[in-house]
């Protein structure tokens, strides 16, 4: 089956955008052509700080940002909390009806729809080993939106927040995972599970020394001193996931 040609299209302008006004200017114009005059392309933890290593574009009116951050500046917007949890993109209108709103969150939702924003379509762009991240187009029409269309949106969306990677550096000469020393994984998942030296060998049925020298092992690989830092390095970078239900020897 052949791609409609705005997705082709658009793809090669994207990879030939050599900066993020051009990139930025290429999507507006592309969502607008579709019915989906707002955008926002952003790592959500760029609504708490800027930094040069997030990414953050929209034209949403101004002001809207401070109303997704709530007390103990933890983003709140009902949205980018439903893309948190998936994989594909979504209506906000699909979504929402089967979500159990906070008062909070139901006013950002009412607010949303007087300024204009009455239906929109999120992709979840989520990187391990990066924030969580997502970019929504938002219309001012209620009116439904077509699968063919949803499908399209996600195509450019996915391009966009993919060339915005490329054009700001992210993931660029990340070597590929190597695989660890089997004993090494072994007791590296066990530490993931809270589990102490004398744990693991038990679990394992080796000797105490032999775990600690697979733990400092697995220090020295990963470049940490603690054990909470290995654990976040390890699920940044893909080698233990939060099924916990799964040990390495499947």
């Amino acid at each position: 089956m052949l791609l409609p040609q705005v997705i082709t299209d658009f793809r090669k302008l994207a990879e030939a955008a050599d900066g993020m006004a051009v990139l930025t200017a290429l999507v507006e114009s592309a969502a607008s052509d579709m019915g989906f005059p707002f955008i926002a392309m952003l790592h959500s933890r760029s609504l708490l700080r800027g930094s040069p290593l997030l990414i953050r574009h929209d034209n949403y009116p101004a002001g809207w940002d401070r109303r997704l951050i709530g007390r103990g500046q933890n983003v709140i917007d009902p949205i980018l909390s439903i893309a948190r949890r998936r994989v594909s993109g979504f209506l906000w209108s699909d979504v929402l009806k089967r979500s159990d709103l906070s008062r909070q969150q139901q006013t950002i939702v009412d607010a949303a729809y007087r300024v204009g924003m009455r239906e929109g379509f999120t992709i979840p762009t989520n990187v391990p080993g990066e924030p969580e991240a997502s970019i929504s187009f938002a219309s001012r029409s209620a009116r439904p939106v077509g699968l063919e269309r949803q499908l399209i949106m996600e195509s450019i969306g996915r391009i966009t927040f993919e060339a915005a990677r490329r054009i700001m550096g992210l993931g660029v000469g990340q070597s590929l995972q190597r695989p660890l020393p089997p004993r090494v994984q072994e007791c590296l998942y066990w530490i993931a599970q809270g589990k102490t030296d004398q744990d693991i060998a038990d679990i394992l049925g080796i000797g105490l020394e032999t775990v600690r020298t697979y733990v400092k092992s697995a220090f020295r690989l990963f470049n940490v001193i603690t054990r909470a830092q290995l654990v976040y390095r390890a699920v940044a970078l893909g080698y233990i996931d939060f099924v916990p239900s799964i040990p390495p020897s499947g």
